[in-house]
């Protein structure tokens, strides 16, 4: 309907152009604390709610409980998403749109705007004890804050997630699953844009990696063919009428950038946020372009870190790369007992809305595309090759290692699988074979887990308990994976090896002891939300 009324798919999130949306406006003045109360009624499927610039504690009345702005309800579910403050640590008025992180639902309307106000509305009365209204802070980044740049652009670029595969292969009911994307689109660092589009280096989505309290530039030129590209960052602070990357309701200009043209966004990474993995995705066209690979993350590390390369050394402070080892400043406050430890982002992709739904007869393969970090490795393929079944994820005919990428620690080593639902259709299931993490990372006596549901636009921080190999300590081969049978067949799979300390396979984390509760010392600065706190 909204296309129909502007063709613009950048324009459709604007109230200037479309006027209010018919969902539920929420509105509260700068500051005030927040509960949005999620019910699902009545549904066979999961659903999955994202708030964007503003962040809620899952363990409501935990301090320690780590940022999120999106969760997953299912049938007969219900959650309090308590809100620590309306315009968020940013701390400024604007339209910030909510929406579902299902591809799908989300088109067909699951969306609508949280209006801040910072000036008095007759139609919005004022919370008892909060008469005086707050003005919207003046910047995002504090004046002392170390800022680092980044040059983007946004390219076209075919996508094979695995070029042993056709670029199709049929599963059943007539469908089939995407191995290959002649549309593909992504983020590149300018500095390697020729490696990528030439086909010299291996594309992967944009992960930069920056430390908390940086105040992060992100120069963006678009060099897509037709489509206009945005920059939209989770999980930081940024100015919603400036640096969102979204036009959204009432907030003036235009946020997304034409072909050919530049755009500077500004984002500060909050200490609210804390260390956590932001989602970047374009809502240029947010319709098609992340599902076709216009998405990456931004990892937030300890104050003062340095990122190297694990194999080469090489220094990735302002580098795109998806495992990092993260060195730590002991020398600053609150640092002293940090430990070294590994980074590593996977980011994951599906589209197939009708698995596991009541369609007759049973889906029992997943269709389109599957996929992690741009690689898949379908389970069908190895068997093609003449893999059986029970050495799938071990033979060698269809390659020495699977496509997807693999995963290396010393054992005892500190290591943190930041995974993240870049696009979605359905909730999945990670996992780490071997392995477990605390549900809440930083929260003492949390339950340790094996595996963890996630939808589009969540983000799960496993910090493995008792680091690579477990509390044991044992090397070997183990399988870090998608749960459910379906995704696991189409390709969400890889490795994580765990390597005897004496290997040189990857540099060592500067000598230092094996650690058996590493996510006790990593919390990141948390405020106690507001609604939280005694009167």
């Amino acid at each position: 309907m909204r296309l129909a009324n502007n063709p613009d798919p950048s324009q459709l999130f604007s109230s200037l152009i479309h006027g209010d949306p018919e969902t539920p406006m929420l509105r509260a003045y700068l500051g005030d604390p927040i509960v949005v109360r999620l019910i699902e009624g009545s549904a066979n499927e999961v659903h999955s709610w994202h708030i964007s610039g503003h962040w809620f504690p899952m363990e409501r009345y935990s301090a320690n409980s780590i940022p999120r702005s999106s969760l997953h309800v299912v049938i007969g579910e219900r959650y309090d998403a308590a809100i620590p403050a309306a315009g968020g640590p940013q701390q400024m008025a604007g339209d910030y749109p909510y929406y579902s992180g299902r591809a799908s639902h989300f088109v067909e309307g699951s969306w609508g705007l949280f209006r801040v106000l910072d000036k008095a509305d007759s139609t919005l009365k004022p919370l008892p004890g909060r008469e005086e209204i707050p003005q919207s802070a003046k910047s995002v980044c504090p004046a002392n804050a170390p800022v680092k740049t980044f040059n983007v652009a946004a390219i076209d670029k075919a996508i094979r997630y695995n070029k042993g595969t056709p670029g199709v292969m049929e599963v059943d009911m007539e469908r089939k699953m995407v191995l290959g994307n002649e549309t593909g689109k992504m983020y590149v660092l300018e500095g390697e844009k020729t490696k990528v589009a030439s086909g010299s280096v291996e594309p992967s989505p944009l992960t930069l990696h920056v430390n908390v309290g940086d105040c992060i530039k992100v120069n963006l030129k678009n060099e897509m063919a037709k489509d206009r590209a945005g920059f939209h960052v989770d999980h930081v602070a940024f100015d919603p009428k400036e640096s969102m990357g979204i036009n959204a309701g009432n907030n003036p200009g235009d946020q997304t950038v034409a072909p050919g043209q530049r755009r500077t966004y500004t984002f500060f990474a909050h200490p609210e946020f804390g260390e956590n993995a932001a989602l970047i995705q374009d809502w240029g066209n947010v319709i098609e372009n992340p599902r076709n690979g216009l998405f990456g993350a931004i990892i937030i590390g300890p104050r003062g870190s340095q990122y190297r390369d694990p194999a080469t050394g090489e220094d990735l402070a302002q580098k795109s790369s998806w495992r990092a080892d993260v060195i730590v400043d002991r020398s600053l406050s609150g640092n002293e007992a940090r430990q070294n430890y590994r980074s590593f982002a996977l980011l994951f992709q599906d589209e197939d809305n009708i698995i596991g739904t009541s369609f007759m007869p049973y889906i029992q393969k997943v269709a389109g595309v599957t996929a992690v970090n741009y690689r898949s490795e379908p389970t069908d393929y190895r068997i093609e090759k003449g893999c059986a079944y029970s050495e799938v994820f071990v033979c060698v005919k269809a390659g020495d290692q699977p496509v997807t990428p693999s995963i290396a620690a010393h054992v005892g080593d500190p290591v943190v699988i930041h995974v993240l639902g870049a696009f979605s259709e359905q909730i999945q299931l990670f996992s780490v074979s071997g392995h477990e993490w605390k549900h809440e990372p930083y929260m003492s006596g949390a339950d340790l887990v094996s595996t963890m549901e996630f939808g589009g636009t969540e983000v799960i921080n496993a910090w493995l308990h008792g680091g690579a190999g477990g509390p044991n300590g044992i090397p070997g081969s183990y399988l870090w994976l998608n749960q459910r049978p379906g995704y696991l067949d189409a390709g969400h799979w890889g490795t994580l090896t765990v390597l005897d300390r004496d290997s040189r396979a990857i540099l060592p984390l500067s000598g230092q002891a094996p650690a058996t509760q590493q996510a006790e010392e990593q919390s990141p600065a948390q405020t106690i939300p507001v609604s939280m706190k005694a009167n």
